[in-house]
């Protein structure tokens, strides 16, 4: 019995050990264990709420995303329905203004041509005026002379007493003289009724150009307000949605020069289509066909050119402006000879399209002052520079005919404005004058 007592098997704990007894433990293990179990349970709960509520914050920015995408795909819808009505427009407005500009060029080219005609007449006055001059001043010597021969001719005749041959000679010359003062004085007589004609036709035609003035400065206000209701509304347009043609636009002003301008233009615009069939056959991978055909449409709009072309068998509105030429194609230039016609027209004379088409610039560019290139269709693109202002923007669409800007004010002094007109065909240039 002692031995069993002092002698545990191995392994065995005494029962003081740790304090407690194997039946104490396992009391106090049953106590802990359903507060260790509630707190994780509370710890899982918390983090399944946190995740429902993550997902339910998920679901939410979703559905407002898609909310917001759906919203931001409507405001683009109307923006470009707007550009699109916008851009119309501009076109009709531009239209309209046709028929009123080309008889404003009308009223301005009578102008000039009255300007012209009042000029001749003052200068051909002033040369009258001196030609009476010269003759009065050299029959002045005579007049003495022939007032005594017409008073006293006998006297004057046999003042001083002369051979029967000379007295005969002095006859003749007196006779002479006599028949050119009068061949002078009916001179004279027909200088004065004419300048008295001259003055009465100045009167006239001067009375007749304020007429014109008054008409010219009525129809210039009109199509003026016609232009820039066109102008607002393709502002407008370019505006409410993102312009395709405003690449066009930077890459001409980046150019160097007129033919570089065309160059890059019609490289941005290959890129262009290039792009959208790209985006065509995205958007057919990925079954959005509406998406596709109007891609595929915009890139055959934009293949087929901004407008019709040019023929000569439509070549009838004339010149883009008023006035003269002042240098036809290929005359000879010191840069060589000219690569298209320079018009010197009047003092803000209006300036028409020479085609039907899309405006690719417009703006100032390098030496050539405010220019534009119009797109015509078919590769063919008129330039014209020199204005001093102009009345429409880039893409927009005009009609030939209809009013694009305006020459700067000119009083006579200085260089006179003018305006210089080229047509190109691709990389070539092209005699204009034949499509005018």
């Amino acid at each position: 019995m002692f031995l069993c007592a002092t002698h545990a098997p191995a392994g065995a704990v005494p029962a003081h050990a740790g304090g407690s007894t194997p039946h104490a433990r396992a009391g106090h293990a049953t106590h802990v264990t359903p507060h260790a179990t509630t707190a994780s349970e509370q710890r899982i709960r918390e983090q399944l709420e946190a995740a429902r509520t993550a997902h339910e914050n998920l679901l939410a920015r979703e559905q407002q995303q898609a909310h917001d995408l759906e919203a931001r795909r409507k405001e683009q819808q109307q923006a470009r329905e707007q550009a699109r009505a916008d851009a119309e427009k501009a076109a009709s407005l531009s239209a309209a203004t046709v028929d009123a500009t080309a008889r404003l060029q009308h009223t301005e080219q009578q102008a000039a041509d009255l300007d012209d005609r009042i000029g001749d007449l003052h200068a051909e006055q002033a040369a009258l005026r001196q030609q009476l001059a010269a003759q009065v001043a050299r029959l002045a010597p005579l007049l003495p002379l022939a007032e005594r021969l017409s008073l006293y001719p006998a006297d004057t005749l046999l003042a001083v007493p002369l051979p029967a041959d000379r007295a005969v000679t002095g006859l003749l010359v007196v006779h002479g003289m006599m028949s050119d003062i009068a061949r002078q004085a009916r001179a004279i007589h027909d200088r004065r009724a004419r300048l008295l004609a001259l003055d009465d036709e100045l009167g006239r035609q001067q009375q007749q150009m304020r007429q014109v003035v008054t008409q010219r400065e009525t129809q210039r206000d009109a199509v003026n307000r016609a232009a820039r209701a066109a102008l607002e509304a393709q502002q407008r347009s370019n505006a409410a949605a993102q312009s395709a043609t405003q690449a066009v636009e930077d890459a001409a002003r980046r150019a160097s020069s007129v033919q570089d301008a065309i160059t890059r233009i019609e490289e941005t615009e290959a890129q262009a289509e290039k792009n959208l069939e790209q985006a065509a056959r995205a958007a057919e991978r990925a079954h959005n066909m509406q998406a596709a055909t109007a891609a595929r449409r915009q890139a055959h709009e934009m293949a087929d050119g901004a407008g019709p072309g040019i023929s000569t068998t439509n070549a009838s509105a004339g010149a883009p402006v008023a006035g003269t030429v002042l240098t036809g194609w290929g005359h000879p230039t010191e840069s060589g000879p000219a690569t298209g016609i320079t018009y010197a027209p009047p003092s803000r004379a209006s300036v028409r399209a020479p085609c039907t088409g899309r405006i690719d610039f417009a703006g100032p560019f390098r030496t050539y002052g405010q220019m534009m290139i119009l797109d015509c269709g078919k590769h063919y693109r008129f330039v014209l520079a020199g204005l001093g202002e102009i009345a429409v923007a880039a893409g927009q669409q005009v009609s030939r005919g209809a009013a694009v800007g305006q020459m700067p004010q000119w009083n006579g002094g200085g260089s006179r404005p003018t305006l210089f007109v080229q047509l190109r065909h691709g990389g070539s240039t092209v005699n204009p004058a034949p499509y005018l």
